[in-house]
């Protein structure tokens, strides 16, 4: 199995990025198109399920309360969005890393297929965006691994979008910045993908405890959605707890960005504030496992018409 681009196979991945669009130029014509779209704000939160870092989400159309599906605040980290054609589903990830990750991007890719399919001619349409020309070329990288992986599943997956490096990348008084930091799939216009940011308002139940997984080692990438399910599921886990984070709340933005960013100059202007509220929640709940997670139970939410997100 492999990606076939255009009908061409990628039997052997190029060693940059620079590379695959020389190889396959309608890749970047393609890309070009996706960072000229107009951006959508989505402010509302009727039908939209949100993915945060380190989560995926599984969504068919004929979900009774959702439609949207996306993330949003991706610098060095990548989107992944997986299409299943004969199930009417859709993926999408929100990665930061591949490493030691095998066994749970198998898996994701897994729940978006669905029932095995065994029919020669099925494949997985895979897309990446995300990430920019940064200065330690970690978004490179990550582009490289993730398309690696893919490469070598035993899955057919047809690549029909990689936004990513020098075509997601704009100059601005000589720093370069991400274009496309979110993605949206609206599946009721045939899975389209458009550029998008996600208010506040509307990226879903616990933010802060989701956002937390950062101050975990033992989150690597997690399900928390599947329209099979219809619930969204927070599984427990524990984090580092520095007693600094009493003084951390209060430091100035600068700080926040320099020392819990990967891309302190380009996060999008609402970082500091985030952090901090995940500084203060876990200030407040120092021992998830006793506070939020009682008898090792997985905190879960059902999905309301209204966009609201109802506590079980």
């Amino acid at each position: 199995m492999t990606i076939t681009i255009a009908s061409q196979s990628l039997s052997q991945l190029p060693e940059t990025v620079a590379e695959i669009y020389q190889q396959f130029p309608s890749l970047e014509t393609e890309a070009l198109k996706l960072v000229q779209t107009p951006l959508r704000i989505i402010d509302k939160p009727e039908g939209v399920l949100y993915v945060t870092q380190k989560e995926y989400a599984v969504l068919k159309n004929d979900d009774e309360n959702l439609s949207m599906i996306g993330t949003d605040d991706a610098t060095t980290c990548h989107i992944v969005v997986l299409v299943n054609r004969k199930e009417s589903s859709v993926c999408v990830a929100h990665i930061d890393s591949t490493d030691d990750l095998d066994e749970e991007l198998t898996r994701m890719v897994l729940d978006v297929m669905g029932q095995q399919h065994a029919e020669s001619d099925f494949y997985l349409e895979l897309s990446i965006m995300g990430g920019y020309r940064d200065e330690m070329h970690k978004s490179e990288m990550l582009t490289l691994d993730l398309l690696q992986f893919y490469n070598d599943l035993p899955v057919n997956f047809q690549l029909k979008s990689l936004c990513v490096n020098s075509v997601n990348t704009r100059t601005s008084n000589g720093i370069n910045w991400p274009i496309i930091y979110g993605v949206a799939v609206d599946l009721q216009s045939d899975f389209i993908i458009s550029p998008a940011k996600f208010n506040l308002n509307v990226r879903g139940p616990c933010l802060s405890l989701r956002s937390s997984r950062f101050l975990s080692s033992q989150c690597s990438l997690q399900r928390v959605y599947h329209t099979g399910e219809g619930i969204f599921r927070i599984n427990p886990f524990s984090y580092r707890y520095h007693s600094q984070m009493v003084d951390w709340i209060h430091k100035s933005d600068d700080f926040i960005l320099n020392n819990f960013s990967t891309s302190p100059a380009v996060e999008p202007e609402h970082f500091p504030q985030e952090m901090k509220q995940v500084f203060q929640f876990v200030v407040h709940n120092p021992f998830p496992l006793a506070s939020v997670f009682k008898f090792n139970k997985s905190v879960k939410y059902v999905p309301s018409p209204q966009g609201q997100w109802l506590k079980l």
